[in-house]
């Protein structure tokens, strides 16, 4: 194809439409009118000799073209958008763009009514979308990783256990594991002993599908014990919610359980054995490092970090 043939403004106009799957939602986004972009549709379609979106039923599905366009499209015009805004100062309260996180649930919910605040006064222009990690493994994986590599995500905030190579990251905060249980928990006192832990039957946070014994479970087996996981979830916040309404128990971070200590009747035991501390991180691609739009939210993630939970 011929890139002279190619006006720029159609290629955003096939992002809005491989992505809302709608004429009229597409319009809305970019400015214009439904006519307008259907004129757009009807150029693209001459361009790629190819219908792209079509009728089914009240609305449109893209054609087996336009799913392979859609994320090399994507990252061409975040490219373009980086490379155009890299090349000037970024002022933040004029610009207009959006940024694509990834983070677990509970980390969305510390940090994201801090993010929305600093954008409604400082920066009224940019959006930010908040995407659940999608992790191989116990740490920060190559789902994520790929994700940063291919342009599709800004900025992963999460534990990093491992270096991944290529991926650039700074720590957030510390952060250690505590137990939660509901205030008027049956068998668990103030302290919880060692053969309390391991007998109450409990619920665990995994983000991967793997079913390996955890650092918990090798504490516990050094001791000869294992615990009775009774329910599994991938969702941090739900966890917190199944504690305060059962008699289950739960290992979580620190800074969730202080969370719903303060919402919900449900309260904070120091675990009977030893467990690491460990640290929450943010982690971008090396060729966004000296972007000044990248730059300018890595830093409103570390401030609002650290009004949150107390970060240095």
């Amino acid at each position: 194809m011929d890139l002279t043939r190619i006006n720029a403004n159609l290629l955003v106009a096939l992002d809005l439409l491989l992505t809302e799957e709608s004429v009229t939602r597409a319009a809305e986004r970019q400015g214009v009118t439904p006519s307008a972009m259907s004129h757009s549709l009807k150029a693209l379609r001459e361009l790629f000799d190819d219908p792209l979106l079509v009728r089914a039923g009240a609305g449109l599905v893209p054609t087996p073209l336009s799913v392979e366009l859609r994320g090399p499209i994507r990252r061409a015009l975040r490219d373009l958008e980086r490379a155009v805004s890299g090349g000037l100062q970024f002022d933040p309260s004029r610009a207009e763009r959006g940024f694509v996180l990834l983070a677990p649930d509970f980390i969305s919910t510390l940090l994201l009514p801090g993010i929305a605040r600093s954008l409604v006064s400082e920066a009224p222009g940019i959006d930010v979308e908040i995407r659940p990690v999608r992790r191989q493994g116990a740490a920060l994986g190559l789902v994520d990783a790929a994700s940063l590599v291919e342009g599709d995500v800004d900025l992963v905030v999460a534990a990093l256990i491992t270096d991944l190579p290529g991926i650039l990251s700074e720590a957030l905060y510390p952060e250690r594991f505590v137990c939660l249980v509901r205030e008027d928990h049956p068998h668990v006192g103030e302290a919880l002993d060692l053969e309390t832990y391991a007998a109450t039957p409990q619920v665990l946070i995994t983000i991967s599908d793997e079913r390996t014994p955890g650092l918990v479970d090798h504490a516990l087996a050094e001791r000869g014990l294992v615990r009775r996981i009774a329910v599994r979830t991938r969702f941090f916040m739900s966890a917190a919610l199944l504690v305060a309404e059962t008699d289950l128990l739960l290992t979580c971070p620190h800074q969730l359980a202080r969370y719903f200590a303060d919402r919900l009747p449900v309260r904070i035991v120091e675990p009977p054995i030893a467990l690491p501390v460990y640290r929450e991180y943010m982690s971008w691609h090396p060729r966004f490092d000296a972007d000044p739009a990248s730059r300018w939210l890595r830093g409103l993630v570390k401030r609002v970090a650290r009004d949150a939970v107390g970060a240095d």
